[in-house]
């Protein structure tokens, strides 16, 4: 059976590899949803942009008549500070932050195809959602988030042995 997506490794490295996003100084690193967002980027002083990789994950399993399924999506953020009520360099930013989704999207399609990576199989690449950040949810930060379905076959046979 194929081993599970490394999502955190993966799209960390995306995020120290891409041009675009380096060029830019986007910092990869970690946060565990939504809520966890805020307190990471409070430290502009040391970094202005961010890729950052939820390390929590939606799951859902789920037979189709056939065998059994694993659902993770994975969420990945991509935000950019920019200079407080200056709407043109929020827009300039905000484009910047689609491109390097765009970027993202390539890859995962070209590595998927191309490299014969197994454990990129599975993930539904023709159904991306995204999400850009209301104007004023962060002060002084635009950018979006996008997330990705993995469904990968699971055994959930019974085992006799597992139980008393």
């Amino acid at each position: 059976m194929n081993s599970l997506f490394p999502a955190l490794d993966y799209f960390t490295q995306l995020a120290k590899s891409n041009r675009l996003a380096q060029e830019n100084a986007f910092h990869p690193c970690l946060c565990s949803g939504p809520d966890s967002i805020d307190g990471i980027i409070q430290g502009f002083r040391k970094y202005q942009n961010f890729v950052m990789v939820d390390d929590t994950t939606s799951q859902q399993t789920f037979g189709n008549g056939v065998g059994f399924f694993r659902r993770d999506v994975y969420t990945v953020f991509i935000l950019a500070h920019y200079s407080q009520d200056d709407m043109a360099d929020r827009e300039l930013k905000l484009n910047l932050c689609r491109q390097i989704f765009r970027q993202f999207h390539s890859r995962l399609l070209h590595d998927r195809d191309t490299l014969g990576d197994d454990r990129l199989t599975f993930l539904n690449l023709n159904n991306i959602y995204s999400t850009e950040l209301p104007r004023y949810s962060y002060s002084g930060t635009t950018g979006l988030y996008f997330m990705i379905q993995n469904e990968q076959p699971i055994d959930i046979s019974y085992e006799q042995s597992e139980w008393t």
